[in-house]
Parts: structure tokens; C-alpha cells; sequence
């Protein structure tokens, strides 16, 4: 499965926990953890992840049933890359408080990031048996069943995705990309328009939506919405690679060479290396092809 990896640093930031008020009736114990936790947060806002680490870990020592300064000691792991460490971490936060559904969804993707997909899978299960609102378990738990060839599953989780998650776009083009996949091309132009709803406009998203949406429609055969959806996507992203090679070889199939030539060559100016090495192949084979006539 070639897909970007989950974890974002600036939504791992937005995931610490920061406790700044404490009932009165915690022990001496607990309102020193927490401000020993709450120290080893700032630390790891500012990227100082070592010091974070070693406030944390002196936190969950004076009070080792306080659940928050494991999780907070598993994001910093994560913003570290030590995955087995966040595992661990995630692990002690859940035995301490088994019934945060956010406990185990974290677990999860920890557990893709480890490749250790029926582990994760079960964690996603867990979080959404807990929380049934967690659209996002819902959605990871949809590209694990991808990962276990269980593409019918797969299914269902993204659409759940959708369902919980109205506005959560990544749900949408998954499920829209893997109908398509599966030859379910009627109901990924459906899901996909849909996503063109949810997009917000002018932006890398709402492209990367017409780009997908130009490919089903491609894959229909029909061409005329296939050039306007890859022309959309690049009123929006000028630049756009994917956009640029699917549009020069989409005229091509409609035998409109003029404009195919100008949108391959200008695929294949702006490829770059980070650019497929079979796709700049297909467009310069097609241009040599066009030159000659054939």
C-alpha cells in the first residue's frame, strides 16, 4: 500500500495533554506528576524531546497510575520515531485506564507505524467498541483491512469513516480510490463528488480530488469529464504533476495530439526526480511516438 505516512508532527503537538487545574483532593503525589508532566509538555513543544523525556519519566515515578504522563510520554516518542517506545507507553496508559477509546486509537497507529497490523487492527476495534464517534479509528482501521487483503472491510470502515466523520476529507477519497480500485466506478464518482463538497476550495485537497476524480472518469472512457476534472486541478495547482501527465495522456486518448504533446512536455519539465521513473518513461515514449507520427 503506497500511502503517506499517518502521523504529522504538528498534529502530534496538538495531541499533548496540558492538565493546568487540579482538584482539591489530589494526593501530593498526583499534583506533583502533574506539574512534573506539565514541564516535560512545554519542554516537548519547544522540540526539547530529550528533556521532555526525562521530565515525563520522572512524572510517571512519583506517580506511576497517572495515565496522562504515559500518553504524553508516547507522543513524545512518536515526534521521536521510537515507535516500540510509544507502544510500551500507550500500554501502561491503557492499563491504567482501559476504557479511553483514544488510548487504544493512538496504540493503533502506532501499531501501522510498527507494521504490525493485526495488532492493529484489534486496537482500532478496541477504541471504536469505546468511542463509537472516533471516525478517524474508523478510517485507520479501513487501510489496515487494506493491508490484510480484507478489501470488502475496507469498505465498510471508510464508509463508517464518512458516516462519523462528515467532514473529514481523507475518508472520502480513500473510499472513492478504492472503489474505483475494485471497479466500482459509478460509486467512486458518486463518492467523490461528495468529497468535492467537503473540500476546501483552492486548496492541494480539493485538486487532489478532481485528479482522482479525472481517473475514474478516465478508466469510464469518458474523456470530456475527465479533461475538465484534470484541468480543475490544475486551476487550482498549476504545477501539478499527476494532473499534468493524466491531462497530456488523456487528450491523447481523445486524439487531440496538439494538446497532448504541450501537457506531457510540460509534465516531464516539471518532473523532477521525485517523479515516478515509469510515468516520465510513458510521457517521453509518447512524445517520441507523437513526433514520429505513428
Amino acid at each position: 500500500m503506497n500511502r503517506s505516512k499517518l502521523l504529522s508532527a504538528a498534529l502530534l503537538t496538538a495531541a499533548f495533554t496540558v492538565l493546568v487545574g487540579m482538584a482539591g483532593n489530589c494526593s501530593r503525589a498526583r499534583v506533583e506528576s502533574m506539574n512534573k508532566m506539565n514541564e516535560g509538555v512545554v519542554a516537548a513543544m519547544q522540540k526539547r524531546y530529550m528533556d521532555a523525556t526525562k521530565l515525563l519519566e520522572s512524572a510517571g515515578a512519583i506517580d506511576p497510575q497517572n495515565e496522562q504522563v504515559f500518553w504524553n510520554l508516547a507522543i513524545v516518542h512518536m515526534e521521536m520515531r521510537k515507535y516500540e517506545r510509544a507502544r510500551d507507553d500507550l500500554q501502561k496508559a491503557i492499563a491504567i485506564n482501559p476504557n479511553a477509546g483514544g488510548f487504544h486509537e493512538k496504540l493503533g497507529t502506532v501499531l501501522i507505524e510498527l507494521e504490525d497490523w493485526k495488532a492493529a487492527k484489534g486496537a482500532f476495534e478496541k477504541a471504536i467498541e469505546l468511542e463509537p464517534g472516533l471516525f478517524k479509528a474508523y478510517y485507520k482501521l479501513a487501510q489496515v483491512d487494506e493491508e490484510l487483503d480484507d478489501q470488502q472491510s475496507a469498505l465498510k470502515h471508510y464508509s463508517q469513516a464518512v458516516e462519523k466523520g462528515p467532514r473529514f476529507l481523507e475518508a472520502y477519497s480513500a473510499l472513492g480510490r478504492l472503489y474505483a480500485d475494485l471497479g466500482y466506478l459509478e460509486q467512486s464518482v458518486q463518492v467523490l463528488n461528495e468529497a468535492l463538497k467537503v473540500a476546501l476550495p483552492g486548496t492541494e485537497e480539493e485538486a487532489n480530488v478532481h485528479h482522482l476524480l479525472g481517473t475514474v472518469y478516465q478508466q469510464q472512457k469518458k474523456y470530456d469529464d475527465a479533461v475538465r476534472e484534470f484541468r480543475a486541478a490544475l486551476g487550482v495547482v498549476p504545477g501539478m504533476r499527476d494532473a499534468l501527465f493524466s491531462l497530456g495522456w488523456t487528450y491523447h486518448l481523445q486524439g487531440n495530439n496538439d494538446e497532448a504533446k504541450r501537457f506531457l512536455k510540460k509534465f516531464v519539465d516539471v518532473a523532477g526526480a521525485e517523479a515516478p521513473a515509469h510515468y516520465l518513461k510513458a510521457a517521453r515514449d509518447k512524445l517520441a511516438e507523437m513526433a514520429e507520427g505513428f
